[in-house]
């Protein structure tokens, strides 16, 4: 039975909600490992639908909120003719909605769209057919040793993912590793092969307490391999984490997820966790959605800056033996710098960057030069745009205030999400979000940031944020199913200028950068206020020091602001190298962190007035990133048919292709091609091969190259040369393209085409040797040939199965005349 059958069966009275709902998850759940996304996304709603009933009829919601759901079902899925409490509700509730009862008896819409971009009718109705049409299916790649032994999986989703993968498992010791993979490209397998493969432990760091329970559910799912499943954790926030830290202590926990929180104020879990740094016992560090780091320690949350100083004392305590690695999906060249100033490590930094646009925004814009217009567009827009929708806006009182209006409209369905949100809501928030109890949020760029939603349909900005990458993450919260989503930018620009949206948005830019003279003062305050201890050149700073600027009432309310600029003065301080910050910690009775740092030079703190000349250079840098963001951001918003949208995405993220599904200068979108591989530049780690195994010292002896014969390409056996590969412990077979090999090899499997990307891209990754069937095709054969010997390559132990007249150009012989190697039949192997 298909989505439509089990809904019928409900609709029609043979089978009852429940039962209807629990083969309806049983087929979505299907359907999304078949890759049907679209028929995915119309069974969800389908499981939505009896939970809006269910919620209707209990009076949870209004009839409002259910006819707004009913809008957009129909609109999704199709028209029936449903229950008569909902035949009902239509008939008296459904006509300021646009829901109405058909002569036939089925339930029905109107289709409007808001006046504000009805130019764009054709975007709103890509987005209610749910990419009907398109291909939806991923280019898997060939498994092997990790995915076979550890998961449920047999192949990777992507070259990149695998790639990606290996390069992680096998970082050197003391090395942060960037991995930046496309939303969907399947960054979780990173963290679960390194639980799995390591017997050791692996923290994950995540932004919020939902993310840790998706990814924890995720990996037990997704691993195969018993003792590795049974030891993984996610800290519960007020929750018991005694078996966790029991796990630690006893150094059977092989995967963590948690938040800087948890890590910096949980007590016996820190000590744990240090114990085990010490032990040699922790050994992968992740920081997930690594992109929000330095804007969450900027202006909330410090604790994600704090952790990298607890991660400089984790390494010293391993005897720099702990690995990094930071994953996001894509990443502004600004961002990496600050993010490997952070968490970068003394033996090396490395990027493996699969950075890719999403392809699944329609993008429109319209102007307001009246701010009470723009909040009726606004209203318009949530009632007629598909849903779930997320407006987001700049300060919570303005949050509120279209909760006011919506609810005016008989909405009570619709919640927001802001700084003011206490703890214990947003999780309950979050978690509803996720389970669909609700479909409209408004929020600031709080909320999004690591929430893994993936249905959520349309963004509305009812604002200009402060800069493009911003703008371009809060829209990627949308259409993360690969299906098509809306973003639609309604900004204000009028004579009010404290509502100016550009001229708010300029605010937050300058707003958000200590000045220099106020870092000095900062400074001053911390080595001068009584409760720090200043010896000689070692400092411990209560970082709540309110800078002695600051009035009485000042003081009073300096709060967790302060703090953050205290850590940002200080994080500023030690990436310039005029203090090193040791150690931090968290004192729970004053609810304050602690900063020990080390004055690297004396006398030059003696001299504030040099200290602020020097420090002119620094902050002026940072504020022309920042004011250079707010431009990026602003040239859009005034010229919004000057480029392409997605070419303005690549000024910003530098390494992805253009793509474009639609934008004010594209209506139809354009046709912008992508890569057919993805990995964007060199991923350089200077690490040397392994020692040959002794089976394969037997064969090669102390010569790099072996071949092996063959008379003829087509009589070959490629599944007996791949299992020669792994009894010899080589790390990848090659082999020509159009070329299948079904096998389960331990090794990693390589196209000619995709072994040339990866010889150019990631050589290190086949230090340990390949085996390298050639063919007839002897320009692609010359190719392959050629780049095996390039740069350090050439040491690399490689055995060729050819033809041996293969001519070989570069040489201008046959391989047999001038290659200096053993000769092995392939069934005395």
């Amino acid at each position: 039975m298909d989505y439509m059958d089990i809904f019928q069966a409900y609709l029609d009275g043979s089978i009852s909600i429940s039962s209807a709902e629990i083969q309806m998850r049983n087929l979505a759940k299907n359907l999304q490992n078949s890759g049907k996304m679209g028929e995915h996304a119309k069974a969800i709603l389908c499981i939505t639908y009896f939970k809006r009933y269910t919620q209707y009829n209990t009076g949870r919601i209004k009839t409002g909120d259910f006819m707004l759901f009913m809008r957009d079902f129909i609109l999704f899925v199709g028209r029936f003719r449903f229950p008569r409490l909902v035949t009902d509700a239509v008939l008296r509730d459904g006509a300021p909605f646009g829901v109405f009862v058909a002569a036939d008896g089925a339930v029905d819409v109107l289709e409007k769209v808001p006046k504000a971009i009805e130019e764009h009718n054709n975007f709103i109705k890509e987005v209610y057919r749910l990419g009907e049409g398109s291909n939806d299916a991923l280019e898997e790649a060939s498994g092997d040793a990790y995915v076979h032994h550890f998961t449920k999986f047999h192949t990777y989703r992507s070259f990149e993912q695998k790639l990606a993968v290996h390069c992680a498992l096998e970082l050197p010791n003391d090395h942060t590793l960037m991995i930046s993979l496309p939303t969907g490209g399947g960054k979780s397998l990173i963290t679960q092969l390194l639980a799995a493969f390591h017997k050791r432990l692996t923290v994950v760091v995540v932004p919020t307490v939902s993310l840790a329970k998706d990814q924890y559910l995720q990996a037990i799912e997704c691993i195969s391999d018993e003792e590795t499943k049974k030891n993984i954790f996610s800290f519960q926030s007020g929750g018991d984490n005694s078996k966790m830290i029991k796990g630690v202590e006893e150094k059977t926990a092989r995967l963590i997820f948690t938040s800087p929180e948890a890590i910096l104020k949980g007590e016996h879990f820190g000590k744990a966790l240090r114990q085990a740094a010490e032990d040699g016992y922790l050994y992968n560090v992740v920081i997930d959605e690594a992109h929000i780091v330095p804007d969450w320690g900027a202006n909330f949350r410090p604790e994600f800056q704090i952790f990298s100083v607890v991660l400089r004392e984790w390494r010293i305590l391993s005897g720099k033996s702990i690995r990094t690695y930071l994953l996001s999906a894509t990443l502004s060249d600004d961002v990496i710098d600050v993010l490997f100033d952070l968490f970068g490590s003394e033996s090396g930094n490395a990027k493996f960057r699969c950075d890719a646009l999403r392809k699944e925004p329609r993008y429109m814009i319209c102007e307001n030069h009246s701010y009470e217009h723009r909040e009726r567009q606004i209203v318009e827009m949530v009632k007629l745009l598909p849903k779930p929708l997320i407006v987001y806006v700049i300060e919570p009182s303005v949050a509120k205030r279209y909760i006011k209006l919506l609810k005016e409209e008989g909405l009570s369905n619709v919640f927001t999400y802001t700084g003011d949100t206490k703890d214990k809501e947003r999780d309950l928030l979050l978690e509803q979000w996720k389970n669909n109890e609700f479909d409209i949020m408004i929020a600031t760029s709080a909320f999004g940031m690591g929430v893994d939603k993936s249905n959520v349909r349309t963004i509305v900005h009812a604002c200009v944020p402060e800069n493009l990458s911003r703008f371009y993450q809060e829209v990627g919260r949308a259409g993360r199913d690969g299906l098509p989503s809306l973003s639609v930018l309604c900004y204000y620009m009028g004579r009010d200028e404290r509502k100016n949206d550009l001229s708010v948005a300029f605010g937050l830019v300058k707003g958000s950068i200590l000045k220099q003279e106020k870092i000095k003062v900062r400074l001053e305050s911390i080595l001068k206020d009584a409760r720090n201890m200043v010896d000689g050149d070692l400092v411990t700073a209560d970082l709540s020091t309110v800078p002695a600027t600051f009035s009485k009432e000042e003081a009073e309310h300096a709060g967790l602001r302060n703090m953050c600029w205290n850590i940002n003065a200080l994080l500023l301080l030690h990436r310039r190298g005029y203090i090193n910050i040791e150690s931090a910690r968290y004192d729970a009775k004053e609810q304050t962190y602690f900063f020990n740092f080390r004055i690297i030079n004396v006398d030059l703190l003696q001299d504030m007035e040099q200290l602020t000349q020097l420090l002119e250079k620094d902050r002026q840098q940072e504020y022309d990133m920042r004011v250079d963001g707010y431009h990026k951001m602003a040239d859009m918003v005034r010229q919004p048919k000057s480029k392409c949208w997605g070419k303005q995405f690549v000024d910003l993220y530098p390494y992805a292709k253009p793509i474009c599904s639609g934008c004010p200068v594209h209506p139809v979108g354009s046709e912008l091609s992508e890569d057919h591989f993805r990995i964007r530049q060199k991923c350089c780690i200077n690490v040397e091969p392994d020692p040959p195994g002794r089976l394969l010292r037997r064969y090669m002896g102390i010569l790099p190259n072996m071949l092996i014969p063959v008379d003829a390409y087509d009589e070959v056996d490629v599944e007996q040369l791949a299992e020669i590969c792994d009894k010899l412990s080589l790390a990848a077979f090659i082999y020509p393209d159009n070329t299948k090999v079904n096998s389960k090899t331990d090794c990693m499997t390589f196209t000619h085409s995709e072994f040339l990307e990866v010889a150019n891209k990631i050589p290190w990754l086949l230090r340990n040797g390949m085996l390298i069937l050639l063919s007839d095709n002897l320009s692609i054969s010359n190719k392959v040939f050629d780049v095996a010997f390039s740069g350090n390559m050439e040491q690399y132990r490689k055995v060729w199965c050819c033809k041996l007249n293969t001519r070989i150009a570069s040489h201008n012989r046959s391989i047999n005349e001038f290659l200096n190697c053993r000769i092995r039949d392939i069934n005395n192997i």
